[in-house]
């Protein structure tokens, strides 16, 4: 599974909205939630991904359904480790 993440920082941890990223985390998830890789990329156009998260719920994510993703909604001051625990918990919303 590919879960994609908007960054405050270039290669930070932190998630946020569309608004406010400075970069994209592609997370690729295996059994468990075990987090396999993590690469950094400064857009997220024209990629497959699984799901997307963002802190804000008014974020402009028509790019984002026209890909097919599913959008999950993070706290604000979560962290990429956070976002991996919700989904593996099931604790964040999701957004449709």
């Amino acid at each position: 599974m590919l879960v994609v993440m908007p960054i405050k920082a270039q290669q930070g941890s932190e998630v946020c909205s569309l608004k406010e990223a400075k970069s994209f985390a592609f997370i690729e998830l295996g059994e468990g939630m075990e987090m396999r890789a993590v690469k950094f990329r400064d857009t997220f156009a024209n990629e497959l991904f699984d799901y997307f998260v963002t802190t804000d719920k008014h974020d402009d994510l028509d790019e984002v359904f026209e890909l097919g993703a599913r959008v999950l909604l993070a706290r604000p001051g979560m962290s990429i480790d956070d976002v991996v625990e919700g989904m593996m918990f099931r604790e964040l919303d999701e957004i449709v």
